[in-house]
Formats: C-alpha cells, sequence, structure tokens
C-alpha cells in the first residue's frame, strides 16, 4: 500500500507499506498553532503599535518571506476560530489573497445544531480542536479543549538580538500581545493550553511525533508545491516533519526530501515569470520520484532477511533516493545535496534556488520541529540577550513574564511520545483516554 499523506500510519505502525507526499504539513496544529501566533501578530500591529513596528520589522519577526505570507498564515486561523462569519482586519491585497472565514460548516449541517454563544451554547463548532474533541476531551459546554499556550513565549526575542527591532518594541510586542480565550475572542492576558489536552495531542499523534508508524517505512517527501508567499505551504513544513523524526529515531535514512515546483499563482492559471520553468520542475520531479518510490518499497518488502523493517527500509534504499532540488529551468537538471531550512546561499546550493523561511516561534527561540506545544519556563536573565536593558525597561520585562520565559533546550509541558493504537474510548485496549465516560 502507498499513500500520499500522513493520516493515521503515524500511529498505527504496519497500515502503511510507505509514504509519498507533495504537499506536507505534519499536522493540522502545525497550521493552526502558527497560524495564532500570526493573527495575535497582526492584531499588535493593526491595534496596539506605539513604538512605530513597520511592516518590515513584523515580517521579520513572524519568520515569512513577506507580509503578504505572514497576513495569509494569520488568515489559516479561521480554522480555530467558532464564531461564524467573524471579521478580522487582516490585509488580503496581494496576488492570491485568502480571506478570513471562521466557523465555516457544510451546508449539510442544519443551522439549528450549529453554535451561538448566546442561542445555542452547547451546539456543534467548526473549528480543529472541535473535530478531535474525543481526544483533546471537552468542557462543561462539549466544546473541544484547546492545547494552544503562548505562556513565557517572547515574540521577536531574534530580532530584538540581532538590532532589528528595539528594546521597546520588543517590550510592548510582548506586553500588548495577549491571547485568546475558548471563543476565539482577543483577551489582553496570554493564553494557557489546556494541561490534558497537551498530553493527548501528543499521545494521539494529532501532533506528529515522528516514530510509531514513520520509523520503519520510506518517507518520499516531494516538495512539488513551491510558494512562499501563497496559501500557507510553506517549507519549513517539509522541514518541521523531518526534524521530527529525526528527534523520535535518531536519523532520517528512512527520508527523502526533493525540492522545486510550482507555486499556486501557477495552478490558478496567472502568468508570472518563471512559470514554464517551475512547470518543467515540478513535471521532471514527479516522472522521477514516483518511479524511485516504488522502487524502494518493493525493494524492502522483497527482503526476506532477518533483519528489523528499519534496517530492510534503509539498507534496501536505491541510490536515486538521496536529497536534493531541481535547477530552475526549463530543462531542469537533478542537486544531489543535503535539504536543511534556509532563505541564503549559504544554506546550499538548493536554498539558493528555492529559499525557504520560518515561523514566529522560530524567531521566539524554537526549534524547526515545532513540537513544543507548552514551554517550560526559566526565569529572565540578562545574559540570555544581546542587548543591554536599563533598569525600568528590566522591570518592564520581568513584569511582562513573572512566571519566567520559554526554556526551549526541555521538553515541552506533557510532551510524551505517540502511543500506537491508542484508545480514547471505550475499548480498554492501548486506553490512553477515555472520552465515552466524561
Amino acid at each position: 500500500m502507498t499513500c500520499c499523506t500522513w493520516k493515521r500510519g503515524r500511529v498505527i505502525p504496519g497500515l502503511f507499506d510507505g509514504v509519498y507526499i507533495d504537499a506536507t504539513f505534519p499536522d493540522a496544529l502545525s497550521i493552526a498553532m502558527s497560524a495564532m501566533d500570526a493573527k495575535l501578530l497582526n492584531r499588535f500591529f493593526t491595534t496596539h503599535n506605539t513604538t512605530g513596528v513597520t511592516e518590515t520589522q513584523m515580517v521579520g519577526i513572524s519568520g515569512h518571506k513577506s507580509a503578504r505570507a505572514w497576513y495569509d498564515l494569520a488568515v489559516q486561523s479561521g480554522r480555530t476560530d467558532p464564531v461564524s462569519g467573524r471579521s478580522e482586519n487582516i490585509p488580503t491585497a496581494g496576488s492570491l489573497g485568502g480571506l478570513y472565514v471562521s466557523g465555516a460548516f457544510n451546508p449539510a449541517v442544519p443551522a439549528a445544531q450549529r453554535w451561538d454563544a448566546v442561542s445555542n451554547p452547547t451546539g456543534a463548532r467548526a473549528t480543529v480542536f472541535d473535530v478531535a474533541r474525543n481526544v483533546y476531551g471537552v468542557d462543561a459546554q462539549g466544546h473541544g479543549l484547546r492545547p494552544f499556550d503562548n505562556i513565557g513565549v517572547q515574540y521577536g526575542l531574534a530580532q530584538l538580538n540581532s538590532g532589528s527591532i528595539t528594546v521597546d518594541q520588543f517590550l510592548e510586542i510582548n506586553e500588548k500581545i495577549g491571547g485568546y480565550d475558548k471563543n476565539g475572542n482577543y483577551t489582553a492576558t496570554r493564553t494557557v493550553g489546556d494541561a490534558g489536552a497537551i498530553r493527548r495531542a501528543y499521545q494521539s499523534g494529532l501532533q506528529l511525533h515522528g516514530g510509531g508508524g514513520l520509523a520503519s517505512i520510506p518517507v518520499f517527501d516531494l516538495s512539488n508545491f513551491y510558494d512562499e508567499d501563497n496559501f500557507y505551504h510553506y517549507q519549513w513544513f517539509h522541514f518541521a516533519a523531518r526534524e521530527r523524526m529525526l528527534k523520535a529515531n535518531g536519523d532520517t535514512r528512512n527520508h527523502v526530501m526533493w525540492r522545486g515546483g510550482v507555486s499556486f499563482p501557477d495552478l490558478f492559471g496567472q502568468t508570472t515569470p518563471g512559470k514554464a520553468e517551475r512547470a518543467a520542475v515540478s513535471a521532471k520531479a514527479t516522472a522521477e520520484a514516483w518511479p524511485a518510490f516504488i522502487k524502494w518499497v518493493s525493494a524492502y518488502k522483497s527482503d526476506t532477511t532477518a533483519s528489523s523493517q528499519r534496517e530492510k527500509v534503509i539498507a534496501k534504499k536505491p541510490a536515486e533516493a538521496v536529497d536534493g532540488c531541481f535547477t530552475f529551468s526549463t530543462t531542469p537538471q537533478f542537486i544531489a545535496e543535503p535539504q536543511v531550512l534556509g532563505s541564503t546561499g549559504a544554506a546550499g546550493t538548493c536554498n539558493a534556488i528555492w529559499p525557504s523561511w520560518n515561523f514566529p516561534r522560530a524567531q521566539a527561540g524554537a526549534s524547526v520541529a515545532a513540537d513544543k506545544l507548552k514551554c517550560e519556563l526559566k526565569p529572565v536573565t540578562v545574559s540570555d540577550y544581546a542587548v543591554a536593558f536599563d533598569a525600568s525597561q528590566l522591570a518592564r520585562l520581568n513584569a511582562i513574564f513573572p512566571a519566567g520565559v520559554c526554556d526551549w533546550s526541555k521538553s515541552g509541558v506533557n510532551q510524551t511520545s505517540v502511543v500506537p493504537y491508542a484508545s480514547f474510548g471505550p475499548s480498554p485496549t492501548n486506553l490512553v483516554f477515555d472520552i465515552s465516560r466524561l
């Protein structure tokens, strides 16, 4: 069996023989959580910005290539917002700027069954948290508990240390960033994620672990969509999945990444510079990747030795199944090169051709794995910063983070391994959480 998405193979070893992907997201949470950060940054910029933080500075804080990319990620937070039809002040100008859509139901769901804070407080809610409420758990109204948490997150830390924002700008951003309540409304205070929901996100695989079923099958990541500006298909998602596999398994020898392909303006019929080259890259990559993947799966499945499946997968990896990218040409050539995250040629030839950016919490000190839903905290320590704080600024910093700031060197709060074949009730086998008893 082969497949084109992560789905349940990550938590049910033996279900899939291999995974072939051309639009990688580790999980829905990776989009939702970063989108919630991006929308908070947008709100600060459009509502609270008294220190003159510019759009260019905000793009740096967001980690993205452009304002369009940052705004587009903020738009994606609509999938976490239960209030149908809510309007948000998020710029949508651009070649393919999306609209903010919240509480979006399929027309098949009767209006009478949909949640409304006043008229139907126990109704169904169209959010990424409620769709998995049997895993996350529910509150008194039956709504999915939320793992989003931004306690201790120092937004713009990298920009502060590089000197691209001032101390006062850094302090104001973190002073006024705020959070959300369970109904997606902004709050002046930051958000505390539900501890049980956070743990179960890891145990269930809703937060991709990288081990489980992914440890011992070929994973062929064809980055066929390349677009760092539109529709949130950013390259860092590919690297997040790889980093999680590295952390879980010790290496990524069963993972191959090829980069280069079409953009979303191409798909929507727009005439843009390089369209012909991107189309040629996409065609060549697809034509060569699929046979290499099938060859790899067939080879290890034919191995009848006593080696473990992971050993077979690594030993039978075809010579052509190596990291690389394609030259930007109507006659593209493959460049064999280990793939790393970066936006300049200093990070490799492939990043000179197909540069990649990241996300808000990476700029706050988190790793590209983006796998810590709630960080452990450490005391504010002035030696951790590359800039000096005067007495009043230091007092503000401590007031903003009274419990401390994120210690990204430690595992996240309640971070644990995935539980293969987990039950969330009522089956007692591998029972993690019994939603049926609530």
